[in-house]
């Protein structure tokens, strides 16, 4: 792996660990931009009331849907990697004598954490999207 590659790195042999540190960084990234702002858009405003008009705008949806999204797929995900670093899901070793290159073999347990990680992000953000569009009053 050469250095100082930067961002391009991220996008080099592209595989499903790849793609979930990709969206892990994007959506640290969604989050700081999205909650860091807030204080100060009611300082501007003056009052948190007037702060939240923006919410209300069909941007200000979709830029919640988005919120919703980011904020579940970086938490189920940073707790696959939790497990991953305690050591309580395990790979091992590919040992391929042609073409060596560092890589695991996902486990059982790890292979269904991935898939807890993408349908869970997936209903969770579909929920919070529906009460995003609709609000609170449509849910019973």
């Amino acid at each position: 792996m050469r250095a100082g590659m930067g961002i391009g790195e991220w996008f080099r042999r592209l595989n499903y660990e790849r793609l979930f540190f990709i969206l892990h960084r994007l959506t640290a990234i969604y989050l700081v931009l999205y909650i860091f702002p807030r204080p100060y858009l009611v300082l501007l405003y003056g009052s948190w009331e007037e702060a939240l008009k923006l919410d209300m705008t069909p941007i200000g949806k979709i830029l919640a849907a988005i919120f919703v999204f980011s904020i579940l797929f970086h938490g189920i995900n940073g707790l696959r990697l939790v497990l991953i670093e305690l050591g309580i899901i395990k790979g091992w070793p590919v040992r391929d004598p042609i073409s060596p290159r560092p890589a695991l073999r996902a486990s059982a347990a790890h292979k269904l954490l991935i898939a807890l990680t993408v349908i869970g992000t997936i209903i969770g953000s579909a929920l919070g999207i529906y009460l995003v569009a609709y609000g609170a009053e449509a849910w019973p």
